[in-house]
């Protein structure tokens, strides 16, 4: 019997362009076969081609401050839900502020009052100075600065941080811009709330933190460099988290007993906008809950996808809303926001 024809490179090239993105291990193990794969996975042509059939990029963990106190010198945890992972957070006191389009944004503790923004896949750090206008409580976001890229592979680039701050009855908000090393005039909002550090939701053209333990919604629109405040739902307090919702709307989940609840802001009557109960699923054996004085949250939210993290008494978990599908990603602790890192990696060299 005649053995069968090789393969030729384009069909080895398609083969291993259906390799999962979710777990680079696999590109790992492909290079090793031999040297014309290896040859061809570390390729920018098939790298660039690989990421456009494949368009979303995976979780590759999530950072979390469970740790972190003011008077001690931490750094940021690091729980990789892939077996080939980039992250090794710089080793110094920081909290992790957000993770967007390849880069984390980290507010330092020592030195005081600087942000980092760090690709993990490259290794590069950019430090400079967070605004000097007086705030007691801050927050902030991380966002690719090139008109119309697709975010598939920006790291390198420019970038934006829109910092938000509050204190002494009002909420303010910044934007630095990595080309002119600048801040930018405050857009500000006379409100009695305060912002939280927690990581906020970019949706369309508007960035969403939460107020206030989560009764509030704060919207900082992107082309009109203004705050504004989303119509609250007041009832979950904590246990929630702002996130895109399924019809691409800025949406809102949130816990109430083993219940999670999915809202999305949209028309509820003619030229009324508000709040829509979209969805309502039962946890209870869906996800381990053993004991219910440790009440079950919405801790994070992966942009793009489906798929949000709740914590238990059992550990953490992710759900993805629409295959239903959970996975346990990290043991129980007292955390209350994790920031998926996501983005495609080819641990692949010659």
């Amino acid at each position: 019997m005649a053995p069968p024809p090789a393969l030729t490179d384009g069909l080895v090239g398609e083969i291993l362009l259906r390799v999962p993105p979710e777990e680079p291990a696999h590109l790992v193990r492909a290079s090793l076969v031999c040297k014309p794969w290896l040859n061809l996975l570390s390729e920018s042509t098939f790298l660039r081609r690989y990421r456009e059939f494949h368009r979303t990029p995976p979780p590759l963990g999530f950072l979390d401050n469970v740790n972190l106190s003011l008077d001690d010198d931490v750094t940021i945890g690091f729980v990789p839900t892939t077996a080939a992972s980039p992250l090794s957070p710089p080793a110094f006191g920081a909290w992790a502020l957000d993770c967007r389009h390849g880069r984390v944004l980290i507010h330092t503790l020592e030195p005081m009052g600087e942000l980092v923004v760090w690709d993990p896949i490259t290794g590069d750090q950019k430090q400079f100075p967070a605004p000097e206008h007086p705030r007691v409580y801050c927050t902030a976001a991380v966002l690719c600065a090139v008109a119309g890229c697709d975010h598939l592979g920006c790291c390198g680039g420019p970038f934006h941080v829109v910092f938000v701050g509050s204190g002494q009855g009002a909420t303010w908000a910044s934007v630095y811009s990595s080309e002119t090393g600048v801040w930018s005039a405050l857009a500000n909002l006379g409100i009695d709330s305060y912002v939280e550090m927690r990581p906020g939701n970019l949706t369309g053209d508007g960035l969403f933190f939460t107020l206030d333990h989560g009764t509030s919604i704060l919207k900082y629109d992107l082309g009109e460099r203004s705050l504004s405040v989303v119509e609250p739902l007041e009832m979950y307090e904590q246990r929630s988290i702002v996130m895109t919702a399924e019809d691409g709307e800025v949406g809102f989940a949130g816990m109430e007993g083993k219940s999670l609840h999915l809202w999305s802001w949209g028309d509820r009557d003619e030229d009324i906008a508000g709040w829509m109960l979209r969805r309502v699923i039962e946890l209870d054996g869906l996800i381990p809950i053993h004991n219910m004085s440790i009440l079950p949250h919405v801790i994070g939210f992966v942009e793009g996808t489906c798929t949000i993290f709740i914590s238990t008494d059992v550990g953490a978990f992710t759900l993805d809303l629409q295959s239903m599908k959970v996975r346990k990603v990290g043991d129980k602790w007292p955390c209350v926001a994790v920031l998926p890192y996501t983005s495609f990696y080819a641990p692949v060299r010659h």
